[in-house]
């Protein structure tokens, strides 16, 4: 029996393998179809996705074949590892390097055999798509090519299984990270604008104007901090699937009368006046706190976009089985090409220096994926020069 060499390249080869994370994992349905296809055109009854590591050949597919791997230094797939290129043996018994090979003499009785080396892009061959027959056969140029061309399909599953793996990765980084910082800066910026408000209140005296004011836009830039940090942290939590509904019927009247008597001091430093138009129904399925600030994101951003002397209606009425509720303001209107980006992340429309007009640009991003939890619906109608309407509709069951 001829011993497999190794490639001049084998540790290279080896840190591209381990790259991968594959070794030792449960079989995956995009290996397995492969080689059932591969035993399919090759007309065999065994057909594997073979990976050769430091001492073995491991089976990440093995269709036909109930062993998961074999020593190095009997399989023919490391033959292919060490030498490049195709490998086909018509029949072991009559291949001086594969005669008195135990996989030939013993179980699984291999005869023939026609490997195609798993080739990464970057050039190293970390194993074999192989077929594998009892009986010597010989295998057609169509057949062959077949098998080279699922090979490449079996590198493109391994990168597309690597880029998943990575992107989980990245995205669970990402979300520990914005909920470490965003945790380590409520705190401190809770602190602060506490302290700030205390100043203002007159609790160190009263200020000189020019301090004053410089202490008032402290105090508003620091308030806005504090809401981008909660509102970071609310859509990490919807996103990570932390976002508990508890869903029970609530008196609708009293939720939309809350929120307004809640807004009343900020529309009326701006001049703005809230209505209520509550025709049904009296009652609403829904996590109330979640609902809230729904409400709240729609109805601040209808305050903020109305002129003095505006006035900014709450609406609620069924609508077939529907609850739907909606929020109606004088502004500028939204033009139709802006409405599709309002609902994603840090979108601002409204790219003035008037500080009333600023937000976090989550809120709308926020209240959808809340409105989409309770299986409802979030949107806009509007047109420029004649106010918008943004409504939510719930399932009243």
């Amino acid at each position: 029996m001829k011993h497999p060499v190794q490639p001049p390249d084998e540790r290279q080869r080896l840190a591209a393998l381990k790259r991968y994370h594959i070794l030792d994992t449960d079989p995956e349905p995009a290996f397995d179809d492969l080689t059932k296809l591969a035993s399919y055109v090759m007309g065999v009854p065994i057909a594997l996705v073979s990976l050769i590591d430091e001492s073995r050949q491991w089976f990440k597919s093995h269709h036909g074949l109930d062993a998961t791997e074999t020593p190095r230094e009997v399989a023919f797939c490391a033959h292919v590892v060490g030498d490049g290129g195709m490998l086909v043996v018509p029949d072991a018994h009559a291949d001086e390097r594969f005669a008195d090979n135990p996989l030939v003499t013993g179980e699984p009785r291999v005869r023939f055999y026609a490997g195609a080396p798993l080739e990464t892009r970057d050039g190293f061959t970390l194993g074999t798509l192989c077929a594998i027959d009892h009986q010597p056969r010989e295998a057609t140029p169509e057949q062959l090519e077949m098998l080279r061309a699922l090979a490449g399909q079996v590198i493109s599953q391994m990168e597309l299984r690597l880029q998943l793996q990575e992107m989980r990765a990245l995205e669970t980084l990402k979300s520990e990270f914005v909920s470490v910082v965003s945790h380590e800066l409520r705190t401190p910026l809770t602190s602060i604008r506490g302290a700030l408000r205390m100043v203002v209140g007159g609790v160190a005296g009263e200020l000189p104007v020019k301090a004053a004011s410089l202490i008032g836009i402290a105090e508003r830039n620091t308030e806005r901090l504090v809401r981008l940090v909660n509102d970071i942290l609310d859509l990490q939590k919807i996103e990570s699937g932390k976002l508990e509904l508890r869903v029970s019927e609530h008196d609708l009247g009293v939720l939309l009368r809350e929120t307004l008597g809640n807004l009343a001091g900020m529309a009326e430093p701006l001049g703005v006046r809230l209505s209520l138009d509550h025709q049904g129904p009296d009652v609403v399925q829904a996590d109330r706190e979640s609902m809230s600030i729904v409400l709240t994101n729609l109805i601040s951003n209808a305050i903020k976009h109305s002129d003095p002397g505006g006035t900014v209606i709450l609406r609620a009425q069924r609508d077939g089985d529907d609850v739907l509720l909606e929020v109606v303001d004088e502004g500028p209107g939204i033009a139709a090409v802006d409405q599709h980006r309002l609902f994603g992340r840090f979108q601002q429309l409204d790219s003035s220096d008037d500080r009333r007009r600023t937000g976090t640009g989550l809120g709308l991003a926020i209240s959808k994926a809340i409105v989409e939890e309770h299986g409802g619906a979030i949107g806009v109608v509007s047109e420029l020069g004649k106010g918008a309407t943004f409504f939510v509709r719930l399932p009243s069951g």
